[in-house]
């Protein structure tokens, strides 16, 4: 059985690093940055980080998924993706992340386009508008390709 890292020695990284994570979920990078403001030395920080991972405070996984859930309702994988890199997320992460979005991609881009719009565009212009709104939000085109076409699981989707 592996034994767990030890406390950290110092006494105020450990209140610092348990302040931060008990108001939110954070990614590493995250984390690393916030103690570093506080001008925590990179020995101690390291020693924060492994003992807060194995304790299961500081867990990137679980933050991008919560992320990924919170962002999802006004965006597309893409812009959800790039928002998660920005963060600091680990590639890995990010791509089991969004893999796991993708099955809920048209229902969502459907309720993000039904926010905005009342009825499916008439003309080229309005098309194009709607487009542009859904592209700037992380949809990819085949997805709003078929909310703007109204398909049948999309047209279900409407009636909920």
């Amino acid at each position: 059985m592996l034994e767990k890292p030890p406390k950290p020695e110092n006494r105020e990284i450990v209140s610092a690093a348990l302040k931060l994570l008990a108001m939110r979920d954070m990614s590493r990078v995250q984390f690393v940055d916030k103690l570093t403001k506080k001008e925590f030395n990179e020995y101690d920080i390291n020693a924060a980080i492994v003992w807060c991972e194995a304790e299961g405070w500081l867990n990137e996984p679980r933050y991008a998924e919560v992320a990924a859930r919170r962002l999802g309702h006004k965006y597309g994988a893409s812009r959800v993706a790039a928002t998660l890199r920005q963060k600091g997320v680990i590639d890995d992460v990010v791509v089991s992340t969004i893999a796991a979005m993708k099955d809920g991609e048209l229902s969502r881009a459907y309720s993000v386009w039904a926010r905005k719009f009342d009825a499916l565009p008439d003309t080229t212009e309005v098309r194009a508008k709607q487009t542009r709104y859904l592209q700037a939000r992380g949809f990819n085109f085949a997805v709003i390709k078929r909310v703007l076409a109204g398909e049948e699981d999309a047209v279900e989707l409407m009636a909920e």
